[in-house]
């Protein structure tokens, strides 16, 4: 169709090749066409980057990007959303499984949104999954967000430096922001387009896991004390008085 909208697929990978091609597969099988597949490597030590080269050059379509040093994944996703020209800018993790339909079904879905998410399926297999389904009002994201690999985006809204929060989850950046800018702020798509492939490699579980303190066995009153230590030093922190 002539007046179509156009998509960019982002994904920025790091070490990712147990599970990538499966991924690139379900990217590719989209009903509704990608325009650009947007790949930026983090520094990758095995062999997530020929895997890449092997689909780009079947594929002309897919733009791979090497970084000459280690961004980790907050901006290396940034730099890579600012690679897109097409309409609608969607996240994609390394290792997951779209459905075939789940690009149409958020294009037809996002209107003038900033966002238009869907849920997920969330499991070690398909099989065992449990569907997540978040809300998604301005006072819930205020606390917590909904994921990145279930987004489709305006480019003009994911461009916007203001909607990258240093020191913040991307996803839930851009979240906050996309009730902040602009009239219509997040669609939701209630049901589940992507399985979120759950296993002990993923590599953001890794950076978020690094910050936490070490759990206790069988803690009783310890968790209410440094809960409450841990939340002191957050409000603390730069980045929680700049987000707030």
């Amino acid at each position: 169709m002539e007046n179509e909208k156009t998509v960019a697929v982002v994904m920025c990978t790091y070490n990712g090749e147990k599970f990538i091609r499966e991924q690139l597969d379900s990217i590719i099988a989209q009903t509704y066409p990608v325009s650009e597949l947007i790949i930026e490597d983090d520094c990758s030590s095995d062999g997530t980057v020929a895997i890449v080269k092997e689909y780009a050059a079947r594929h002309s379509f897919i733009r791979l990007y090497e970084n000459p040093h280690n961004l980790g994944y907050n901006l290396n996703f940034k730099t890579a959303v600012g690679r897109a020209t097409a309409d609608f800018v969607a996240i994609s993790d390394q290792d997951d499984v779209w459905f075939p339909d789940k690009i149409a079904r958020q294009v037809a879905a996002i209107g003038n949104h900033n966002i238009c998410f869907s849920d997920h399926l969330r499991g070690e297999t398909m099989e065992k999954s449990h569907r997540v389904s978040p809300r998604y009002s301005f006072e819930a994201l205020l606390f917590s967000g909904f994921a990145g690999h279930t987004m489709l985006m305006r480019r003009d809204f994911a461009q916007r430096d203001e909607a990258w929060i240093e020191g913040i989850f991307y996803d839930w950046s851009l979240e906050v922001n996309a009730y902040l800018f602009g009239d219509d702020a997040i669609v939701h798509v209630p049901e589940a387009l992507n399985w979120h492939r759950m296993h002990s490699g993923e590599a953001a579980l890794l950076q978020s896991l690094s910050v936490l303190p070490a759990a206790r066995r069988r803690p009783t009153w310890q968790p209410y004390v440094a809960g409450a230590i841990w939340f002191a030093r957050l409000q603390r922190k730069a980045t929680w008085q700049r987000f707030y």
